[in-house]
């Protein structure tokens, strides 16, 4: 491992830091430069190429040209001799099943340009084509020179390319026969092909579009390039080059090729013939000189790596060993031993770093001294602080600690108060000794966790248990923990209160809450029976008038005699009947106490129907227009006892606030931030100014001695307060007042 550690040293980060400065440029610029020069060279050997393809098939258009030439002279001197005129003239045939003319002429002399290559001449009648069938069309004054495709004579084995030239009756102006010619291509067009080589391996060809080769240094006539991938690229109509994996040679390796079409031929040969100059060099060849070149740069740019490893190794040896030493005094310093000066003279900036560090030393040093003197002090002043504070304050080891994990380390005065041990007696106790014996379990799986490496559940928090005393009496107690780390091991420590007298103080303050929420009961239960008091008149009414009317009809049924008419009074009775239950039932569900019924989910237009109903009884004014404007609100947590008597009495206020007169009492339900809206308003006398500050207060009324005690709206706000509700009010004078009651809603499981 140490070996390892020193070949990545710093020495070695500076060799290889060196090497990639100046090896990553080198090869980058290496890569470019082949990359680009490779490309380059590509595009400037295919255009040479592609010329090289043009001309050579300009050669071998004019080769042609000339062979035409040739025959449309001797054609025009079959014209003239007369012993052909005869042949063509006088012998021609009268009907179809005669014979067709044919003869040979002009005999092949050997001082005829093209005698190397031609290997027969005959003339025809009009009747033969250059391919031996008749013509489309009998007219041919438009008749030219034809060029067949290059075809096998089977009887010597040569390739041929045969052409056929028109002979014309000048006096007529119309044509007579054929002059048909025969020439050996390979005789024909090798004399071209063959002389066009360059370097070593390159050279053209031609062929046609059916990869046939017409004539080629290295290939036989009449074989064939079989690539049709690159026979596709090389028979377009017009020059060009390309990059291939095929040299057309039956090789599969990198090759650039150069092309062009043959014009002037391709005008002649029947359609869907053409012929192509192809142009081509071994590519190893071509690359050679790039190859060499890039040999000679690698050789250079390792003999470049060379040196700079050299100047590396020699550069880390003056840098790397001074700062070793200085790393050698470094650890010193940082073991503990500030006695010795720094002694590194290297007379440059590493022995200026040496001097900087050894100045660092002796400040160091100085405030070590310093930090101890306020160490102790800072020590002395916690335990004065811990010795005189009222809470217990005691610390316990935790993991690594030499005392024990769970065992007492620290004890103040308050803690030996509080408990009763002295701190001789407690130091080095488990933490159990203060507990009951329910809580140790727990408290010892929690130790083990934190231990372990685990989270303490209560830190930074404020949690109440019991705690026992040395004379084995117990105590409710609340303490707040906090963990810490030493050199010597982890550690906690408690700050633990009495809460005796607090627990005291809050169950007596329970029971007085108890005993005010009995006496709003009772209140709230009071207010009930005097509302229906003031009430008692309107219910007499209402009970009165279904009950004479059943009187009524009770009598009309005795003296009746129609069976008929007996059962339409009876009909009437139990309508009036159900009339009467419904409102004993309504008044029997407002006047039972609250108390008897749990928190439940209360549907608010429920309710607001039921005080509806309620009031209608004895307090509505035929001349009071009831408007309901309900939206879809969930329903509140409440007790529905109280939910209907809140909305009773803001219903009862504002329909005695439109009293003797005509007005509106509008109720709106609405759904605002998670919250249930309840709008009360009315167009009635309004509340004045200086009185809306006192609606909420007890015994507080505007109305008259037999219209309530001013406990109403008081009882409201108690109410709709103890449902985490809010109640507020607008009003203004002649106008109306509109009273906004809002609940939390229950959210839907």
């Amino acid at each position: 491992m140490q070996s390892k550690k020193r070949r990545f040293g710093l020495s070695g980060k500076l060799v290889l830091a060196i090497l990639a400065v100046g090896a990553i440029p080198l090869v980058i610029s290496l890569s470019v430069a082949y990359y680009r020069g490779s490309s380059e060279l590509q595009d400037v050997i295919g255009a040479s190429f592609q010329a090289l393809a043009e001309g050579s098939a300009a050669k071998v258009d004019a080769e042609l040209q000339r062979i035409l030439t040739v025959d449309r002279i001797l054609a025009q001197q079959a014209e003239d001799d007369s012993k052909v005129r005869t042949e063509l003239l006088g012998n021609q045939p009268r009907n179809k099943n005669s014979s067709v003319v044919q003869f040979d002429w002009p005999p092949i002399a050997k001082t005829e340009p093209v005698i190397y290559a031609l290997k027969a001449s005959w003339v025809t009648g009009p009747e033969e084509g250059s391919d031996g069938a008749k013509p489309a069309t009998s007219s041919t004054e438009n008749a030219s020179a034809k060029v067949t495709g290059m075809y096998l004579n089977s009887a010597t084995q040569h390739h041929l390319l045969q052409i056929s030239t028109p002979i014309h009756d000048r006096k007529k102006n119309r044509p007579v026969g054929w002059l048909h010619r025969d020439y050996d291509v390979k005789k024909l067009f090798d004399p071209i092909i063959y002389p066009i080589r360059f370097g070593g391996t390159g050279h053209v060809m031609l062929i046609n579009n059916a990869g046939a080769i017409i004539s080629c240094p290295m290939l036989v006539t009449g074989s064939r390039i079989e690539d049709q991938t690159l026979l596709a690229r090389v028979t377009k109509h017009h020059g060009g080059w390309t990059t291939a994996e095929n040299d057309g040679h039956g090789r599969r390796v990198f090759s650039i090729v150069g092309y062009a079409p043959l014009a002037g031929v391709n005008s002649l040969l029947p359609p869907g013939e053409s012929w192509h100059m192809f142009v081509w060099q071994d590519s190893r060849e071509i690359f050679a000189p790039a190859k060499s070149l890039l040999i000679g740069v690698l050789l250079a740019g390792l003999l470049s790596l060379g040196l700079l490893v050299a100047l590396s190794y020699y550069a880390s040896s003056h840098i790397v060993k001074p700062i070793q030493r200085l790393r050698h005094e470094a650890s010193r310093i940082a073991g503990g031993d500030l006695s010795q000066p720094l002694a590194v003279h290297t007379g440059d900036e590493i022995e200026d770093l040496a001097g900087e560090l050894d100045k660092m030393r002796i400040q160091l040093h100085q405030h070590i001294g310093t930090l101890e003197d306020k160490i102790a002090g800072r020590e002395r002043h916690f335990r004065a602080v811990t010795e005189s504070a009222n809470d217990a304050i005691i610390t316990g080891a935790g993991a690594g600690a030499s005392a024990g994990a769970g065992n007492i380390v620290g004890w103040n005065a308050a803690a030996e108060r509080l408990f009763g041990y002295t701190e001789a007696e407690i130091n080095g106790q488990p933490l159990t000794v203060l507990m009951p014996e329910r809580f140790r379990n727990l408290h010892r799986e929690g130790l083990a966790r934190v231990v372990a490496g685990g989270v303490p559940h209560v830190i930074g928090k404020t949690v109440e248990l019991a705690g026992l005393r040395k004379d084995g009496s117990e105590f409710p107690l609340e303490f707040s923990l906090a963990q810490w780390q030493a050199a010597d091991g982890q550690f906690f420590t408690a700050i633990i209160r009495d809460i005796t007298k607090r627990k005291q103080a809050e169950e007596a303050l329970r029971e007085n809450q108890a005993e005010k929420d009995r006496v709003m009961e009772q209140l709230i239960q009071a207010e009930k029976v005097a509302t229906i008091g003031t009430m008692a008149s309107g219910i007499g009414h209402e009970i009165n008038t279904p009950l004479y009317v059943i009187m009524g009809r009770a009598e009309a049924i005795r003296d009746e005699k129609d069976i008929s008419a007996c059962n339409e009074y009876a009909r009437d009775i139990i309508k009036h009947t159900k009339h009467i239950s419904a409102i004993v039932k309504s008044l029997s569900g407002y006047i039972h106490p609250a108390s008897q019924h749990e928190l439940a989910k209360v549907d608010v237009h429920e309710k607001l129907a039921q005080a509806l109903a309620m009031a209608k009884i004895s307090l509505l004014d035929d001349r009071v227009e009831i408007r309901q404007n309900f939206a879809p609100v969930p329903k509140i947590s409440a007790k529905p006892e109280d939910i209907q008597q809140v909305f009773f009495n803001v219903i009862r206020n504002g329909i005695q606030a439109m009293a003797g007169k005509k007005g509106i009492l509008e109720i709106t339900t609405t759904l605002e931030d998670s919250q249930v809206c309840i709008r009360i308003r009315d167009t009635g006398t309004g509340i004045r100014a200086e009185h809306l500050g006192k609606i909420f207060v007890p015994f507080f009324t505007t109305k008259g001695p037999d219209e309530g005690e001013g406990l109403g709206m008081y009882i409201v706000q108690k109410i709709v307060n103890k449902y985490n509700g809010t109640i507020t009010l607008e009003s203004e004078v002649g106008k109306g007042t509109t009273v906004t009651i809002r609940f939390p809603g229950v959210k839907p499981i």
